[in-house]
């Protein structure tokens, strides 16, 4: 699976191609599922849409324990990238037994999903995420991570969670 250039659209998207990001006053719950879909699209044109330009996507659980050794991510650039890396190493991504909390002022989605991914090299991966999203206006500004980095190192062992292969 590869991730699409933001500036270039997908020549063949799966059928549950998603052809439009909305804007403005949305739901960030439907905009948190639409985000998920987004990325098991593998839709990077549609994902830049979402992403503010001074996204934050911060992975703080690390395969030492440390949480120094986490990985944080800033602008819309670097989030692509990262995601670029990972449809490099993935076969198929899906989060599936999705559970979305919406806090009272609406700003922040809490997702409970279960990743059920296939590598490049044909490995099964599961893990469990918890994904906390912060939006304004329709945009994502911040993503953090939660998984279990040991089932990540396992699954694409040449992969580092600090920045890429």
């Amino acid at each position: 699976m590869t991730m699409s250039s933001p500036t270039t659209p997908d020549a063949a998207l799966p059928q549950n191609q998603i052809t439009e990001v909305s804007r403005g006053a949305a739901d960030p719950g439907r905009e948190s599922h639409r985000f998920l879909d987004l990325i098991e699209a593998g839709d990077a044109a549609l994902i830049a849409e979402i992403l503010d330009e001074d996204v934050t996507w911060v992975l703080p659980m690390s395969t030492s324990g440390d949480p120094e050794d986490g990985l944080r991510l800033d602008g819309r650039n670097a989030f692509l990238d990262r995601l670029r890396q990972l449809g490099g190493v993935t076969e198929s991504m899906r989060f599936a037994s999705r559970r979305v909390s919406v806090t009272r002022d609406e700003t922040t989605t809490f997702v409970q999903a279960a990743g059920d991914f296939v590598t490049s090299t044909g490995v099964s991966y599961r893990n469990t995420y918890v994904f906390r999203l912060d939006w304004r206006e329709g945009q994502l500004v911040s993503m953090e991570e939660y998984a279990n980095p040991v089932a990540v190192q396992r699954a694409y062992p040449g992969f580092d969670e600090g920045g890429g292969e």
